[in-house]
């Protein structure tokens, strides 16, 4: 809670010297004639546009910070003591040296004091889900045990969507193919009119990495900051899909849209009434309240678009949103 109080601070400070960016309510989105516009999602490790890192999804520095750790199979961060090394470290937390190299993208096991560590609560991996996957096919991606996945990640009947964040029990990663990556993913880019401000506030961070889709990262993200409890909103109709409180997501929805879209709103105080899965919202209908659960240093929205580029990007950071 302190971190929300000194980012709010800042906000507040900043705010004086910032210009204002409407949104008209019924034409969605209209960009200040002053803000250099981008073309295309940025993609690849070498075009990102903010080396800020995401405050979201996985990266080896923002992997395993636990706000929360009243379940036995919650992600916990550690610090490296002196003198101890990775070998060390795996006894203690009784997972092996590569469960720890995987969740912080380590390409060495050498570690010094001081190093914050990602440990999971048992041997495998972190999966983000992306479209068209299952469980199956994610068990069979990282040859591991589906019935395992499902119960631990407390799936119910097994329903993933796109979004959901899953730890993989045993899993192990596949061996890398020789086949080429493209460095850039195409997008659709979608007319002005399709989305609405989720929400009012300081844009306090541009493109950052949001998503993968078929292995390449994806930076379609932006952050908006407010004060804790200002509303946030549905940016299009759609039906509910994920209504979780989960790392590093904290309180998170995703929405599915009609033409295929994906929009998730991350670090939420809490989640508006009768909000569910499954459930039809129209564009504007409030989902939840600004919050800072979850890897976040302070009150603000983490929203981000999958399956098409996010308008939103077009806001230099220190610009202002509103309906």
């Amino acid at each position: 809670m302190v971190f929300c109080f000194i980012a709010l601070a800042l906000i507040l400070v900043i705010k004086s010297d910032n210009k204002a960016v409407n949104l008209d309510q019924t034409n969605l989105i209209n960009i200040d004639s002053s803000l250099q516009p981008i073309t295309s999602i940025i993609t690849g490790e070498n075009n990102v546009l903010s080396a800020i890192p995401s405050p979201l999804f996985i990266s080896s520095n923002t992997l395993g910070l636990i706000m929360e750790q009243e379940k036995d199979n919650a992600i916990i961060k550690y610090t490296v003591g002196s003198g101890e090394t990775l070998n060390q470290i795996s006894q203690k937390f009784n997972v092996s040296v590569e469960t720890i190299m995987l969740a912080n993208e380590l390409t060495s096991t050498k570690v010094k004091e001081g190093d914050e560590l990602s440990i999971l609560p048992v041997n495998g991996l972190v999966h983000i889900v992306e479209k068209d996957e299952t469980v199956g096919g994610i068990a069979k991606k990282y040859s591991a045990n589906k019935d395992e996945i499902i119960e631990f990640n407390e799936l119910g009947d097994g329903s993933v969507f796109i979004g959901d964040i899953l730890i993989v029990p045993n899993g192990k990663m596949p061996k890398p193919t020789t086949q080429s990556v493209a460095s850039n993913v195409p997008q659709v880019v979608m007319p002005n009119s399709y989305f609405m401000a989720p929400t009012t506030g300081l844009v306090t961070q541009g493109a950052h990495f949001s998503n993968t889709v078929s292995g390449v990262k994806q930076y379609n993200a932006i952050d908006i900051a407010n004060s804790l409890g200002t509303p946030i909103v549905a940016a299009a109709g759609g039906q509910v899909q994920i209504v979780k409180k989960i790392w590093p997501n904290g309180n998170y929805v995703t929405i599915a849209h009609p033409n295929g879209l994906v929009t998730l709103y991350a670090h939420l105080n809490s989640f508006a009434k009768d909000i569910y899965p499954g459930k039809q919202v129209s564009q504007g209908e409030v989902i939840g309240y600004m919050g800072c659960t979850g890897k976040s240093t302070g009150p603000h929205l983490h929203f981000q678009v999958m399956g098409a580029y996010n308008p939103f990007l077009n806001f230099r950071v220190g610009s202002r949103i509103s309906y």
